[in-house]
């Protein structure tokens, strides 16, 4: 990489430039009595997207800068100041951070934001205008609108989750989900479950006509979320072995399963039944199961 000239061109302009290499066009704006400027991005539908340093300022040297920040405000910004989406905001100290990481910097801000305007146009609110949009930036969809990517929002908890399939059950009406949690929930009945209980397939709703509750303007590209975390399957089981799932400890002994929670008068389990723990959604939901194969 070629250094930076920090001499020359302001921050706003070498941010405007990176944005520009990436099919971004960028228009500057100030206030002067309140001593600010940003830069802006119009976007289809009325919105816009801000870019400034966290000093409220872009005509800056790039080397003072306290860190780019970008949001993208879902209405007017001088009415609603408050109801936007953080796209990138990372603080710096100029007098600890290396004049020479300003570039990486730039870039880094650069590439979120246009990752985020590719992946908005796919977002529930470009692809359905028409549909109205709630308070923090809300909007219901029936299932069968959900794409992969959508963000939907688990309003209980205050959870976020992106959906990564949507797809018709075969010889059915429903629609099968299948979600990796963003924020876990911290609040809330649901609270106490573990993540993986948000991160498998489940079937939602007759014709796909169920609302689901989703981030309007919110949209990820599908490739770039990790797989679902599905736990592999053992290929056999052995006497000796144990599987631990949802803090119940089973052992195999003489071709059969049994655990301590249960009483010497159950029926021992067989390796089926103990092989549905790492493929049944309803049961991975309660947890992930661990195979520990016998020394």
């Amino acid at each position: 990489m070629t250094a930076i000239d920090t001499d020359t061109y302001t921050l706003g302009q070498h941010l405007a430039a990176a944005l520009h290499k990436r099919g971004t066009t960028t228009t500057k704006n100030a206030d002067r009595s309140a001593n600010s400027s940003w830069l802006e991005i119009h976007l289809p539908g009325g919105t816009q997207i801000q870019a400034f340093d966290q000093d409220a300022k872009v005509d800056i040297d790039p080397s003072d800068s306290l860190g780019l920040m970008i949001v993208h405000y879902l209405g007017d910004p001088d009415e609603e100041p408050n109801n936007f989406i953080t796209i990138h905001n990372a603080p710096r100290d100029p007098d600890t951070a290396s004049p020479d990481a300003i570039q990486a910097e730039i870039a880094a801000a650069a590439d979120d934001t246009a990752a985020y305007i590719a992946n908005w146009k796919n977002s529930p609110a470009a692809r359905h205008p028409d549909r109205p949009i709630g308070e923090h930036g809300v909007m219901d969809l029936p299932a069968r609108y959900l794409r992969p990517g959508d963000v939907t929002v688990h309003t209980a908890t205050g959870a976020e989750a992106v959906v990564v399939t949507n797809q018709r059950l075969s010889h059915s009406n429903q629609y099968r989900r299948t979600t990796r949690t963003i924020a876990p929930p911290t609040r809330g009945g649901t609270a106490n479950l573990p993540a993986t209980h948000w991160q498998y397939p489940f079937a939602r709703s007759s014709g796909g006509a169920h609302a689901v509750t989703v981030l309007a303007h919110r949209h990820h590209a599908p490739r770039s979320l990790p797989p679902v975390p599905y736990p592999p399957v053992p290929a056999q089981f052995a006497d000796g072995d144990h599987v631990v799932h949802d803090s119940i400890i089973w052992e195999r002994t003489g071709g059969t399963w049994r655990n301590t929670t249960r009483t010497t008068y159950a029926k021992p389990t067989d390796d089926e039944a103990i092989r549905r723990l790492f493929t049944n959604n309803d049961s991975l939901r309660l947890g992930t199961p661990t195979y520990q194969p016998a020394h």
